[in-house]
């Protein structure tokens, strides 16, 4: 029997129909990817039941084996109708804590973005204010034909927007006592979808999670509560050694805090494969992440840049590579993210800290660079500055709507030139044939 692995999709915001996400990313992946294709299996995909995610809503597309002899299991995990109910309220306390803040604590990359958004609110106060003043002394407010576009498209089309776009980032990033339940149920939905991936009786040799938009913040965070259940994967030092030469090389570049990302990753999966043979049952190898606003992470997860670098030093939010620690051993001090179990022996087992998820697991982060706001994507960017510098940033063009409004268009295969990007970059970053693994 042929090698399984499975892709877990997270969508992001507005109104997403469930699958209707999953079919377009799976024949940019697999369908159209001939260069994997077995040359007897084909480009078949089985949509199957899901007994995993506990919705009946949900399939399993599943491919027959490809050219390295693996097959996949694609799932996507749907979360948009945990988050319904959102109301202008939602949105405006999301919104006055991005907006008022002094503009030297937004990110470079969002202040043309957040001026505009100013302007925009004070245009709109300005005409709020002149209206009811206008009306309270008896004199016209506004033209009857600007009423009725108002009326009719522009106030629908906005509160549209506002509630069924934006509403939903504001529900899952703002932490408020009113979100605070939807943020829960969002993130054990996804820990226990991957801790049924991680099922011996499923046979998965590896699992790749995927997350676009908001759904990559989403991503991020199910890793680093799911890593827990299994970092500590033994309390006591091991009867016999065990091989941890590729926990010392990558704990080596991680003091070296090499930008060098093709060797990170290299000794990434080196150390997925050890820590695998030395008894731990983490199974995730690569988080993919597109059009991410993690890049804003200094004013979406904390208060300001020192706030973040705080959380992270604190090992609340993870880092790739991991955050290290200092100890002093046989004289001499040495920066690890791994601990050390035994009793007192000078050669215990060493394992990973409850924030070093992104040790085993590869971060590719695909972006399609922003300008003007309206060219691009300026909701996603690189990561290095703000998570770490073992995450491989990749910028992607494409030239569907001559790269306006770029945010929904990682895995779309309409018609392009022959300078885009993104579809070969996706196909990379996911390597569904493992040919980035060992001995392939």
């Amino acid at each position: 029997m042929s090698e399984k692995q499975a892709v877990v999709l997270i969508h992001g915001i507005g109104e997403q129909k469930p699958m209707s996400t999953l079919r377009g990313f799976v024949s940019a992946v697999w369908s159209s990817n001939t260069a994997i294709h077995h040359k007897f299996a084909g480009s078949a995909v089985w949509s199957k039941p899901d007994a995993l995610s506990r919705s009946f809503e949900l399939r399993r597309l599943t491919t027959p084996q490809n050219a390295a002899g693996l097959r996949t299991d694609f799932y996507e995990f749907y979360w948009a109708h945990l988050l319904q109910g959102t109301s202008y309220g939602h949105v405006l306390a999301w919104a006055r804590s991005l907006l008022l803040r002094r503009p030297s604590t937004v990110p470079r990359q969002l202040r043309s973005l957040y001026w505009v958004l100013l302007g925009l609110l004070g245009a709109a106060m300005v005409f709020l204010l002149r209206a009811a003043y206008l009306g309270a002394s008896g004199g016209s407010t506004v033209p009857p034909l600007l009423s009725l576009l108002c009326s009719f498209i522009l106030f629908p089309l906005a509160g549209f927007l506002v509630l069924r776009v934006v509403g939903d980032a504001a529900r899952y990033l703002h932490v408020s006592p009113t979100n605070i339940h939807a943020r829960h149920e969002i993130r054990q939905l996804g820990v226990d979808l991957l801790k049924e991936l991680h099922k011996p009786e499923h046979s998965y040799s590896r699992i790749v999670v995927v997350g676009h938009s908001l759904g990559s913040v989403i991503g991020y965070d199910i890793l680093t509560h799911a890593w827990i259940n299994y970092h500590d994967h033994t309390e006591t030092a091991p009867s016999a050694p065990r091989p941890m030469e590729a926990l010392d090389n990558l704990e080596s570049l991680a003091a070296e805090a090499t930008k060098d990302t093709e060797r990170v990753q290299s000794a990434q999966r080196l150390y997925f494969e050890e820590l695998k043979t030395n008894g731990c049952g983490w199974l995730v190898s690569d988080f993919v992440t597109l059009g991410s606003p993690l890049a804003h992470a200094s004013i979406l997860l904390a208060r300001d840049s020192t706030d973040l670098q705080r959380k992270q030093e604190d090992r609340e939010l993870p880092t790739c590579l991991p955050t290290l620690e200092s100890a002093v051993r046989d004289g001499k001090t040495v920066k690890r993210f791994s601990f050390e179990v035994g009793r007192g022996r000078r050669d215990e087992h060493r394992l990973p800290h409850h924030a070093a998820v992104f040790a085993p697991t590869r971060w590719t982060n695909l972006f399609f660079p922003s300008t003007a706001i309206f060219w691009g994507d300026p909701v996603g960017g690189p990561l290095k500055a703000a998570m770490g510098l073992g995450v491989r940033d990749v910028p992607v063009r494409t030239s569907q709507n001559a790269g306006l409004f770029s945010h929904t268009r990682y895995w779309s295969q309409a018609k392009q030139t022959t300078d885009a990007t993104h579809i070969a970059a996706l196909r990379d970053a996911l390597d569904l044939s493992d040919r980035k693994g060992l001995n392939k």
